[in-house]
């Protein structure tokens, strides 16, 4: 058994490292691009997809539902567009947005509700991460402890955030997770946080509407805002304060660490005003962990997201980080490690159901003490943990 949750882990913690080739990996499931915008109405998709460099389809096809395109047309050189929006070289765009050059959907559907979401390419690191000597780093910032072994090749050059239990105390991890990927050359940061942060704290006026209007927004939005609350600290529920956000906390640990090991280069992950740069920050959650990542990364571009043991709903089946459109982490780069007594399909746990709602992709794979893939691809992104095996992600 203990191979087999070796191999799994290590296939997780690989998907930690996936980001490390930034810029190269190829767009999933007709993505469309963040920098680019949106298709215009009608969206492109599918091979089918937004105009490229040229803008119009043909020398004389049509732009958009009704702006006609030729060699000399409102499409192609000047990249106008029709009312539904085609985009030319210079992205510009119909009346509901555009594509630009790179705008393009990909050549296997269209994004949309259910689709990819955002830009799944890494964006690339404003310069190769700088680490020098050798040895291992590590010491706390405010009782939260920090870790980078050099000598572990390659250096990754991400930032792993790790998120444990309800209850579980000050930088407690996520179920031992982060003491196998120490192995592995990441930098590692254990923040503290509010674990009692969950649905129960809502206020009830707000329940009270759920209970005659479901898909009530306002009332949706509570659970995810006040855990978006205490990532950045910034007001967006009237009801909870963090005692200190997880970003404040991060960036106080980097400048730490940049102090005590100026040689471990912690300074890569931050932007030149000092503020925290979250697309090589990768996040792992156990249990209160998992929900409060999942919560985040749809609003938040991290570089990958690992959950295990969750997410549940807390009380808002329609909560807005799962309905909400489209994620900022890519769908294509969060994982799931959910278990199960048996497996899927013919047992669903509901933490299955909820990032499906919330838009992640693939299909469930089914990981038994004694029973597993032999390999890997990049299509995987969901486990059922089944049995024993469920130890692993509970």
């Amino acid at each position: 058994m203990l191979l087999h949750r070796t191999a799994l882990i290590t296939f997780t913690a690989t998907a930690l490292a996936l980001a490390a080739c930034s810029g190269s990996e190829p767009n999933r499931g007709g993505a469309a691009g963040n920098s680019a915008g949106a298709a215009g109405n009608s969206g492109a998709s599918g091979s089918f997809g937004a105009a490229g460099a040229s803008g119009a389809a043909g020398a004389s096809g049509a732009a958009g539902a009704s702006g006609a395109a030729g060699d000399t047309g409102t499409a192609g050189g000047s990249g106008a567009a029709g009312a539904s929006g085609a985009a030319g070289v210079s992205g510009t765009a119909g009346t509901s947005g555009a594509a630009g050059i790179s705008g393009a959907a990909g050549t296997s559907g269209t994004a949309g509700a259910s689709g990819a979401a955002g830009n799944s390419v890494d964006p690339p690191p404003p310069r190769p991460i700088n680490v020098t000597g050798t040895g291992t780093s590590q010491g706390n910032f405010m009782g939260q402890s920090y870790y980078f072994n050099r000598d572990r090749k390659p250096v990754q050059g991400k930032l792993v955030l790790f998120l444990g239990g309800i209850g579980g105390g000050r930088g407690t991890g996520s179920g031992g997770f982060d003491a196998f990927v120490h192995l592995y050359g990441f930098h590692c940061f254990l923040p503290t946080a509010d674990t009692s942060l969950v649905g129960g704290k809502v206020p009830q006026m707000y329940k009270d509407i759920l209970k005659t209007d479901p898909t009530n927004k306002e009332a949706n939005r509570q659970v995810g805002d006040a855990r978006m609350e205490l990532w950045d600290g910034k007001d967006r529920v009237s009801w909870y304060t963090p005692p200190m956000s997880i970003v404040d906390q991060t960036i106080g640990a980097i400048k730490f660490a940049m102090e005590r090991d100026p040689g471990g280069d912690w300074g890569y992950f931050l932007n030149a005003d000092g503020t925290l740069r979250t697309d090589d920050v990768d996040v792992v959650g156990y249990s209160w962990g998992a929900q409060t990542w999942s919560m985040m990364s749809q609003y938040v571009r991290f570089g990958r997201v690992i959950v295990t043991a969750g997410p549940v709903d807390e009380g808002f089946p329609n909560g807005t980080w799962m309905t909400d459109r489209p994620s900022a982490t890519p769908d294509d780069h969060k994982y799931a490690l959910i278990d199960q007594q048996t497996p899927w399909p013919g047992e669903m746990n509901a933490k299955f159901l909820n990032v499906m709602k919330a838009g992640w992709v693939g299909p469930v794979t089914n990981v038994t003490p004694n029973l597993m893939p032999s390999t890997f691809t990049d299509a995987q992104h969901l486990f059922a943990m089944i049995g024993s095996a469920a130890k692993v992600a509970a």
